[in-house]
C-alpha cells in the first residue's frame, strides 16, 4: 500500500512538474505591446453622488518572467446621479502577476481628473484581465480615488485589443 501511495505521489509531481514551470512567453496570449480599448465604470462618491463613465483607453505592457508591468492612460464622459455631465482622464501604473497563459492579476495606482466634482484624485486598486481571443482581453478593476473633498470606490469593466 505505502508503495502504491509512493509511486502515485511521485507520478503527480513528474506530470505536474511541467506546469508548474510554465513559460508565459512562449504560449498562450501576449501580454507584451500596445492596447487600446473602451470602458465602463460605476462609482460610489462619499457626498452622495453615483457618477457612470465611458472611456477610452491606451495602454503598454512588458512581460518579464511571469511579471507584468504596464502603464495605461484613460479619457472619457461622466455623468452623475443628478444628470450632470462632464470629463474624467487619469493615468495609472500596473503591476501584475500572470496567473495563467491567458489571466493577469495585477495592482495598479495613479492620478485621475474628475471635472463634476472638478477635483483631482489619487488612485489606488486590484483587477483581473482575461484573454478572449488571440489580441482581445477583458479587464474588470476596483478602484479607491481619493480627492481633496471626497472620496469613491468605482468599479470598471472594458474590453482591450492588443497590437503585438
Amino acid at each position: 500500500m505505502k508503495k502504491r501511495l509512493g509511486l502515485a505521489a511521485t507520478s503527480l509531481l513528474m506530470l505536474s512538474g511541467p506546469a508548474l514551470a510554465a513559460d508565459y512567453s512562449s504560449s498562450g496570449f501576449d501580454w507584451d505591446g500596445f492596447y487600446a480599448g473602451i470602458g465602463v465604470s460605476g462609482s460610489a462618491w462619499s457626498n452622495g453622488e453615483t457618477v457612470y463613465s465611458v472611456d477610452g483607453i491606451a495602454g503598454f505592457n512588458v512581460v518579464n518572467d511571469g511579471i507584468l508591468f504596464g502603464a495605461e492612460g484613460f479619457f472619457g464622459y461622466v455623468v452623475d446621479s443628478s444628470s450632470l455631465t462632464g470629463t474624467e482622464g487619469g493615468v495609472n501604473a500596473r503591476l501584475g502577476y500572470l496567473v495563467s497563459n491567458d489571466a493577469v492579476a495585477y495592482i495598479t495606482g495613479g492620478g485621475a481628473y474628475m471635472s463634476l466634482p472638478n477635483d483631482w484624485h489619487a488612485t489606488v486598486g486590484a483587477g483581473i484581465e482575461f484573454a478572449v481571443s488571440e489580441n482581445t482581453t477583458m479587464d474588470f478593476k476596483f478602484e479607491h480615488w481619493r480627492g481633496s473633498t471626497f472620496t469613491a470606490n468605482r468599479i470598471d469593466a472594458s474590453i482591450n485589443w492588443y497590437f503585438n
